[in-house]
Order: structure tokens, then C-alpha cells, then sequence
């Protein structure tokens, strides 16, 4: 608070002060009045002591009127008398007597039936006056008690309004001194109050008087300091400048120099002696060089602009040397301008090489995805050319193979083998770059035709599968190509990549080793497929799969020995989906282990309803087996549906033993230990390998159609067959042929002693309500197709 404004707010308090102590007493003495107002003075009860001595003066005169009564005519006389006296009290005076409306009188006067009472009070004690100054003791008592009984309603009625007008007053009263002691507390609250602000304005202003006083030696003191402190700031500021990794001068409006730093000084090759005050004129005809303009100069003549047009900017002069300034100019508003030069080559170098390497591979040094991806955008802002191509991307054929068996060392060489004959085969057809991994993309140059692509494209394949010499090592791979343009100017990239991926897909479906230019057909196989995975999900979703069951008979006697499930799917209700076009899929999507579970537990509820000697197998994926917890969910599904384990059949690929780690081996013991059968499908195809019977104990080894097929009219497959037979009898496995389909199929295999037969000779698969089970020995029908 400023302290001209304290000084008023201190006046102000103590007259205030003044105030209220005046008029505190004033409200004292009022209070002091009121309270000696209400002590004496009670209407009420003067009236009722009036009553009180008529009514004694009646028992008196009563009292006289017996004969026999101690009452004397004096006791009479003196009752009159102090009646008198009483009635007197009730007459005006000069004064009050009890203060500015307050008098009896006043309260005889406020209702004209007290005058009356009053007046017939006085004619009547008048009366009995007159009956008593004859002296004969012998008066009209009676009369005299009759004159005063008329009275006594009267004076009980006058008493109750006293009563009531002493309350109305009194009442007055007490909200008068109730007002008066509100008004004092609240004088009191406010001296206390004003009592404490000003103590704490006085505090205050004592305080601001110390600190005004401190603030007085501080100033002199700083104002002392601070003349030291300017002629170090100035050298600080000579330092600052001169320690500037940038050079920096200030110019007026006339272009001369009027601060700089050192490293100015060195810019323009000046000595900071010769250079103060100098014009810029000046300063570049003395920086000159001989042949070429010198870097204050080039700088200059693209600052200009800044400096004519008093404009605020910044901006990166290049030199012809390859080193580059950063110059920041800024207006001073004397006309002037400063500049800091900011020698940014290094800087420069630097981004270049992080632009390098955000668009190249650090292991090839190939363009990367971004930059092809950039180029190819490029590509695609230009008309599209007929039967033109734009990019060939390739994927190398069994690189996982190389990196998974030699090593990334090794792959790591190979792909920078694999880069230095892309160069090679490509030189200035077009732009190589690595997208990732083992795949690489080519760019071809402007107007490529499809024919062009294909003639470099059998070079790549060319160069690729010659062998690699890899730590001494000769590595073969191939590599596949898929070809793709951009089509129209709307087409963009990642189009573009995506189409050369599909057709890429299509060389490794084909057989790799391939080239393969985009077409519509290939997008359509791709949408196919799309539909059929998203048909599939709905398929498990809704329960439109079925399980079949095909017939096992016993090669001899033809006897049903079981049945093989089957999983069949009848997409939306139209054909049957064959298994191979529809399991990969689910493969692919990860439902295999879901559907896989869905007919154990189907298959195993229908063989409940069998004869109990036949037995139900089931195919189970190599994904299944892999996935490790598969002999808990065969002994929980033969736990919920009570199917005993010796019945139950489980049939897996070669396949499955190709990675035959402990961990596959461990699981097919488990199973075994379950009681369940384990049966080797498809024998004689594929990785066949007689090493697999020795690794694990098959109970059944399941012969390819294939062979079957051939068995009468080709010599070596009915020799694998006989020899698979043999070897099968002396391990004690079963064997079961697939595919029976003729009589003559059925004869060489009997004569070969195959335990089992199963084909079309006996049964397609159908539905477990079609299967005809009677009896034990049973055979079951031929049947149409389902």
C-alpha cells in the first residue's frame, strides 16, 4: 500500500474511533435509563395492591358487622383511610413516575372504563367516609358492604388490564434494551476491530518506513555494483561475441559496420582493426580475390534482397567449393540490420549421409523401400506406356534355408552376392534396390516394355542360380520374379508393389524359379482365395462342416475293421470343397488346431454308437502334433465322450517326422501311453524314409493310392508294396492299403497278405447315418457318391 494511502486509512480509523466512542456512551446512558425505567416501574402491580386493600377494607367492614366480632370502628376508619391513600396513586402529577409515558395515570387514562372504576371507586369510599364522621358506632354497615360489593367485578376487571397493560410495556422494554445492547456489541466489535487495524496499519507503516530506509542503502549499493557491472559485461559481451561459433556483425543504415566478432573478421579476412567502421563496399572490394568472388561477396549478393527490402529471414548460401553458410538476417528498427554466418558444410555432409542412409540398405547398399518406393511414385505421376512394365520384384527361393543351416554370416554374403549381380544384369536398364530380407525390386528405366522385362528378368534368373561361393561353400538358389506397370495416373504405388507381390507369389505357386507379369487373372485367383478363407471362418462359425466315415476292411474277409473320418465342407450349400484346396487354407489362418479338435470329438462320439470291436481313425495335422499339447486334448476328449483309447485311431503324415525333435517324438509316445493307435499315413510318398519305422513304433503303416493304383499293371509298384507288406509283418505293424477300387486291386493284395483294404470297391465316405452296422461281421454296401 502506497503510504499517502495508509496516512488516509489511518485518519480515517481514528476518527472513526472518536466516533463510535461517543456515541457508546451515549447508548450506556440510554441502556442505564431503560434498565432503571423497567426496575421500578410495574403497573400490574400497583393496581393489584389497590385491589388487595379493597378487598381487605370489605373483610373489615364485614368483620364490624358481626356482633361478636373484635373489629373496631378505628379499624374501619383506618382502612378507609389507606384506601384513600391508594386511590391517590391513581391521580395525576407533575412528573412522571416512571419515566415519559410510563404513569399510572397514563395507564387510567389509555381505557375510559378505568376513569370510570376510579370514579365510582372514590364516590363510594366517599359514601362510607360521610356514614362514619356521624360517630355512631351504630352506621349502615350494610350499606357501606353493599355500596363496595357492586364494585367488585369492576375492580377485578381493572386489575386484569393492568396485568396486561404492565406486559405490553414491559415487553416495549426488553426490545428496547435488547436494540440498545445490539448497538453497544456491535460499537464494542467495531472498536475491537479498528483497534487491531490500527495496530496493524501502524506495523505497517513502521515496516515500509524499515524497508524504504533498507531499499535506500540497497539502491545506493546496487547503483555502485552496477557500474562495475557494466564494464564487466561489456568484456563478457567482447568474449561472448568473439567465442561465437558463428560470425555476426551489425550494420546502420548507411552499411557501415558498427559491431562484429572475430570470426567475422576472419570470414572477410580483415584485421578486426582495419575493419571497424568500414563500409560493405569496402569490405568486399578489400575481401576480393584474384579470379573468383570471394565468400563475403556471395553471400552478400543473395543477402541483398534482405537487406533493400528490410525483410527478416533465413536462407543457406552454397558455395562453389562445396561448403555452405547459414545466414540469419534481422532488421534493426534504427534502419540497421545484425546477421549471424554460420559455416553449416560439416552439418550439410552430415544430413546427407543420414538422407543416405534413410534411403539405402546398410548391408547392400541398395536403395531401401522408401526410396524405391519414392522413385516409383514418380513413376506413377507419368502417363502409363501400352504393354509397359515399371518394376520387377524378386524374392530369393530357399534363403531361409541358408541363413537357418549356415548362418546370417552367411546369408548376409549371399545378399550382397545377390546385389552385386542384380547391378551387374541391370547396369543402366534400371534402378536395383533391397525392400527387406531376401526380396529385391528393380525399376526399370522410362518406356520399359513387357517384353524388355521379361529378356532381363531370364538374366536375373540366369545370373542368381549360378552357384555361390560362400566360406568355401558352394550355394545354389533360385529366385522368383513377378513383373507389374502402373496403370494410369490415378494408380499408385503400393498398388504397384502389390501387384508385382502377387505375381511374384504366383512364380514360387508355380515352381518357383519363375517369372510371372501381373494380369487381372491373378488378382482374381487372389480374390478367390480371400473368399474362400472368409467363407471358411463363416463355415466354422455357423457348423457347416460335416464329418464322412470310410470303410476299413479286413483284406481277407472283407470284414468292416473300421472306419477313417473324413472332414467334408459343402460351401453354402453348394459342391463339396476337396480337402487339399480347403485345409491349407485353414492351415494358413490358424483354424486347424479348432477344426482339427471339432472331429476327434465328433468322430468319437459316433463311434459310441458302433459295434464296439471297430475302431475310428482320424487324421491329425502336423500343426497339431507340433503344437504340443495335443495328447491333452485327445485324453480330455476321450474323457468327455467315454470312447475307449484302444478304438480310437490317430493318422499322421511323414510330414510330421521331418522335424522329428524330442519334443514331436515325446508327444507320439504320450499318445501311445493313452492307449491310443498311431497310424503312419501316406507311406511311400514324399520324405519316405525307413528310418521313421525305427524311430517310433507305428502301429500302422497306411500305403499310397498311388502304388495301389499301379499295382496290376506296373512291376515296381506292386514290389513297393510287397516289400512295405514285408517289412511291416516282421515290425508287427498293420498295413492298409488306400485306394482299393478294383477286384483286381483286392486279389494282388491278398495274395501279398496286406492286412486292410479301404476304397471305392467297398465304400465312398458318406454321413455316419448311412453307414450300414448290423452285425460284427458286417460288410458294408457299395453307395452312391454323397
Amino acid at each position: 500500500m502506497p503510504p499517502k494511502a495508509l496516512e488516509r486509512v489511518l485518519a480515517a480509523v481514528v476518527c472513526f474511533l472518536m466516533l463510535a466512542a461517543g456515541y457508546t456512551a451515549v447508548v450506556i446512558s440510554q441502556r442505564q435509563a431503560a434498565l432503571q425505567t423497567i426496575s421500578r416501574y410495574n403497573a400490574a402491580w400497583t393496581v393489584s395492591q389497590a385491589v388487595a386493600e379493597f378487598l381487605e377494607l370489605e373483610r373489615t367492614l364485614a368483620s364490624y358487622a358481626l356482633p361478636q366480632g373484635a373489629t373496631t370502628l378505628d379499624d374501619v376508619q383506618l382502612r378507609l383511610d389507606i384506601m384513600f391513600s391508594r386511590l391517590d396513586t391513581f391521580q395525576p402529577s407533575e412528573e412522571t413516575e416512571f419515566g415519559k409515558g410510563r404513569s399510572l395515570r397514563q395507564f387510567i387514562r389509555s381505557d375510559v372504563r378505568n376513569e370510570r372504576v376510579v370514579e365510582r371507586l372514590r364516590a363510594s369510599l366517599e359514601t362510607i367516609d360521610g356514614l362514619l364522621n356521624t360517630n355512631d358506632p351504630a352506621f349502615d354497615v350494610g350499606g357501606a358492604l353493599q355500596t363496595l360489593e357492586s364494585l367488585n367485578a369492576d375492580m377485578t376487571a381493572l386489575t386484569s388490564r393492568a396485568a396486561a397493560y404492565g406486559a405490553e410495556r414491559s415487553e416495549a422494554d426488553q426490545r428496547e434494551l435488547a436494540r440498545l445492547h445490539l448497538i453497544l456489541s456491535g460499537l464494542m466489535s467495531g472498536l475491537i476491530f479498528c483497534g487491531i487495524l490500527l495496530i496493524t496499519l501502524i506495523w505497517r507503516q513502521n515496516k515500509l518506513v524499515r524497508k524504504a530506509h533498507v531499499k535506500l542503502q540497497t539502491t545506493a549499493t546496487k547503483l555502485e555494483e552496477a557500474h562495475k557491472s557494466l564494464v564487466s559485461q561489456n568484456q563478457r559481451f567482447d568474449a561472448a561475441l568473439n567465442s561465437m561459433s558463428q560470425a555476426l556483425c551489425t550494420c546502420n543504415v548507411d552499411g557501415q559496420l558498427i559491431v562484429f566478432n572475430d570470426q567475422f573478421a576472419k570470414l572477410v579476412g580483415i584485421a578486426p582493426a582495419t575493419l571497424a567502421g568500414m563500409d560493405l563496399k569496402k569490405v568486399i572490394a578489400a575481401a576480393a580475390g584474384q579470379n573468383t568472388p570471394s565468400v563475403i561477396e556471395i553471400i552478400l549478393q543473395q543477402q541483398s534482397s534482405f537487406i533493400e527490402g528490410r525483410r527478416k529471414g533465413r536462407f543457406t548460401v552454397d558455395l562453389p567449393d562445396g561448403g555452405a553458410y547459414a545466414v540469419s538476417h534481422e532488421p534493426i528498427p534504427d534502419g540497421g540490420w545484425l546477421a549471424t554466418y554460420e559455416d553449416v558444410s560439416e552439418r550439410r555432409q552430415t544430413e546427407a549421409r543420414i538422407f543416405h542412409m534413410a534411403h539405402h540398405d546398410a548391408l547392400t547398399g541398395l536403395p531401401n523401400r522408401v526410396l524405391m518406393r519414392k522413385k516409383l511414385l514418380d513413376r506413377c505421376a507419368e502417363p502409363a506406356i501400352e504393354d509397359g512394365c515399371d518394376i520387377l520384384l524378386l524374392d530369393l527361393d530357399g534363403f531361409k534355408e541358408v541363413n537357418d543351416t549356415l548362418g546370417h554370416d552367411i546369408g548376409d554374403q549371399m545378399l550382397r552376392e545377390v546385389a552385386a549381380r542384380l547391378r551387374s544384369c541391370v547396369a543402366h536398364e534400371g534402378i536395383v534396390g533391397r525392400l527387406g530380407g531376401d526380396e529385391f525390386a528393380i525399376l526399370t528405366r522410362p518406356g520399359c516394355t513387357s517384353d524388355d522385362a521379361s529378356e532381363l528378368a531370364e538374366r536375373i534368373l540366369a545370373a542368381i542360380a549360378e552357384p555361390f561361393h560362400l566360406d568355401g561353400r558352394n550355394v545354389v538358389v533360385t529366385a522368383s520374379i513377378g513383373i507389374a506397370a502402373h496403370i494410369g495416373t490415378n494408380c499408385t504405388p503400393d498398388e504397384v508393389f502389390k501387384h508385382a507381390d502377387l505375381a511374384m507369389y504366383q512364380s514360387k505357386a508355380d515352381g518357383k524359379g519363375r517369372v510371372t507379369r501381373f494380369s487381372q487373372d491373378i488378382a482374381e485367383r487372389l480374390l478367390a482365395q480371400k473368399s474362400l478363407e472368409a467363407d471358411l471362418r463363416e463355415a466354422m462359425s455357423l457348423n457347416h462342416l460335416e464329418v464322412h466315415y470310410q470303410s476299413l476292411h479286413d483284406t481277407q474277409t472283407r470284414q468292416v475293421k473300421g472306419f477313417e473320418a473324413l472332414l467334408r465342407w459343402k460351401r453354402r450349400g453348394l459342391d463339396f470343397v476337396p480337402p487339399p484346396d480347403f485345409i491349407p487354407v485353414a492351415e494358413k489362418l490358424g483354424l486347424i488346431d479348432e477344426i482339427g479338435e471339432w472331429v476327434l470329438r465328433h468322430a468319437c462320439q459316433e463311434a459310441l454308437n458302433w459295434p464296439s470291436q471297430l475302431t475310428v481313425a482320424v487324421n491329425i495335422s502336423p500343426m497339431q502334433v507340433h503344437s504340443g499339447n495335443i495328447a491333452n486334448r485327445v485324453l480330455s476328449i476321450l474323457s468327455e465322450t467315454g470312447l475307449a483309447p484302444h478304438r480310437l485311431e490317430l493318422e499322421i503324415t511323414e510330414s510330421v517326422l521331418l522335424e522329428a525333435a524330442e519334443s514331436t517324438l515325446l508327444t507320439l509316445h504320450q499318445l501311445r501311453q493313452l492307449g491310443v493307435r498311431i497310424a503312419l499315413d501316406d507311406f511311400g510318398t514324399g520324405y519316405s524314409s525307413l528310418s521313421y519305422l525305427t524311430t517310433f513304433p507305428f502301429d500302422k503303416i497306411k500305403i499310397d493310392r498311388s502304388f495301389v493304383r499301379n499295382i496290376s499293371t506296373r512291376a515296381n509298384a506292386s514290389s513297393v508294396i510287397e516289400m512295405i507288406v514285408q517289412l511291416s509283418t516282421e515290425l508287427r505293424m498293420i498295413t492298409t492299403a488306400e485306394g482299393v477300387e478294383n477286384e483286381e486291386q483286392l486279389r494282388c493284395l491278398q495274395i501279398m497278405r496286406c492286412t486292410q483294404v479301404q476304397g471305392y470297391l467297398f465304400a465312398r465316405p458318406q454321413p455316419a447315418h448311412a453307414l450300414l452296422l448290423e452285425a460284427p461281421n458286417a460288410r458294408v454296401a457299395r453307395s452312391q457318391p454323397v
